[in-house]
């Protein structure tokens, strides 16, 4: 292999005159000056001839290996030394098999090469056979120093790598969009469910697909997008059948007319935010009732005491003793709606509650299935103990043959759409004749306050002389 220039070895000339061999003689030689200087310049680019007698490399070579044209001369396989291993076997194959399909075209490889500080380089190789008029064929190519190409495409592959990692892990929709609104492109991830299927979309108008949603809404985003040059958000619901969704979109230039619409289905969150509200209104009113409940106990607990107070020849004990009873039948109440969460109660479960427990075995209960929402449970319920107290006092469940029976049913005929009229009736027998006329107290007055006020109703208290026998008109709330 030689470092003289390609072509060096000039055949003889004949069927010219002296004077034109010189000429073209030195036209060659000139032409070779001009190329060695070019190639002295070039420090990536060598160029190679081999076979058929004709060995040559560049002396620019020193720059791009390290090593001198002359080593490679006096070694030529010293240049093949230089290939990476794992390179090696995979280039000496794809020349066999160039060479075995008749060397044709222009036979280009690359493979990573050592320089003689120990640094390694990617090299391009680009080699033709070629079969001159005269003389044997031979090969010709050149070696070019292409690593910073393949670093730039790599680095290329590995942001293309990221950027489609990105898009593969955006729960994003994106469109490609231009000035006019068509449709230009799209990217969804998997599962995504689109307006339309893309041959429906691509090349069609925002206003074509998105009919049925806020086309103006995306209209002035979009023409914002492009007068401004800055990102346009925006959220719109679109409504399919059986079901609505709801969507956020971010807009942004992507060159002088177009945009990227990026579109994020947030139905679930539109959802939880929803749920929230409804909780945190849920929650508010909850915290109205509790207010209202308590002070409605409060009340309630005052006018019990207050009754107990009124009633003339007590001690201390009894006293205790009746306002114990009392406030023990109204936690009782308490307990049982909050063993039903404060659902409404079943009004026979409700007369059972409030009687107590010794005498449940002498007060029957009777109706139709109803229902007491708790605003209304509380007061029916105490005026129910209200009831048994002075039975006990001054009626048949003062005597131990003494019986009371609960009854109730509905009028039907004075129920409206949200209510529900009730007669409520509590029939004594086996008890001691009624004083003519009963003395109307402090009890009288709480009974008939919460009637008319609590149970939107009436009551009516007679004392014949079988027993007592009055009658509850209310007006219950429906469930």
């Amino acid at each position: 292999m030689s470092s003289q220039s390609p072509g060096a070895a000039v055949e003889p000339v004949h069927a010219v005159g002296d004077a034109e061999s010189a000429t073209i003689l030195d036209a060659l030689r000139h032409s070779e000056d001009r190329l060695a200087v070019v190639l002295e310049r070039l420090h990536d680019l060598v160029l190679y001839e081999t076979g058929g007698g004709r060995d040559f490399i560049s002396s620019n070579v020193v720059h791009l290996l390290g090593c001198g044209a002359e080593e490679f001369v006096a070694d030529p396989a010293s240049l093949l030394s230089l290939i990476h291993p794992e390179d090696a076997d995979a280039l000496r194959a794809r020349v066999g098999t160039w060479k075995e399909h008749g060397s044709i075209g222009v036979l280009q490889s690359r493979f990573r090469a050592r320089r003689r500080d120990g640094e390694w380089i990617w090299l391009e190789n680009r080699m033709v056979h070629v079969t001159p008029e005269r003389g044997e064929p031979y090969f010709s190519g050149v070696l070019m120093d292409v690593t910073r190409r393949m670093e730039t495409e790599a680095q290329a592959q590995a942001g293309q790598e990221r950027s489609t990692a990105l898009l593969a892990a955006l729960p994003d929709c994106i469109f490609l969009i231009d000035r006019d609104g068509t449709y230009l492109d799209y990217h969804a991830p998997p599962g995504a469910r689109l307006m339309a299927e893309p041959q429906h979309f691509l090349g069609r108008s925002m206003r074509e697909v998105m009919a049925g949603t806020d086309l103006d809404a995306h209209q002035r985003a979009l023409e914002r997008t492009l007068a401004e040059r800055s990102m346009q958000m925006y959220e719109y619901e679109a409504r399919r059948p059986g079901e609505r969704r709801h969507y956020e979109v971010r807009m942004v230039p992507c060159g002088r007319d177009c945009v990227l619409s990026i579109v994020r289905d947030i139905s679930m969150r539109k959802r939880a935010e929803q749920a929230h509200r409804q909780s945190v209104e849920r929650q508010y009113r909850m915290l109205n009732e509790l207010d209202h409940r308590i002070r409605n106990n409060l009340a309630a607990l005052i006018s019990l005491i207050d009754l107990t107070a009124s009633e003339s020849g007590q001690t201390v004990e009894s006293f205790a003793a009746t306002l114990r009873s009392r406030v023990s039948g109204m936690a009782g109440v308490h307990t049982l709606l909050s063993r039903v969460h404060w659902s409404p109660l079943r009004l026979t479960e409700l007369v059972r509650s409030s009687i107590l427990p010794d005498l449940a075995g002498r007060v029957a209960s009777s109706g139709p299935e109803l229902r007491v929402v708790p605003r209304q449970a509380i007061p029916l319920a105490m005026v129910i103990q209200e009831l048994m107290f002075n039975s006990i006092k001054h009626g048949a469940l003062g005597r131990a043959v003494g019986r009371v029976g609960v009854d109730w049913c509905i009028r039907s005929a004075e129920s409206v759409a949200d209510t529900i009229a009730v007669e409520l009736r509590w029939r004594e027998s086996g008890g001691p004749p009624p004083a003519l006329p009963p003395r109307l107290g402090a009890g009288t007055s709480l009974l008939t306050g919460l009637v008319t006020f609590e149970l939107n109703g009436r009551l009516d208290l007679s004392y014949p002389r079988s027993g007592a026998d009055h009658l509850i008109s209310m007006v219950l709330d429906r469930e």
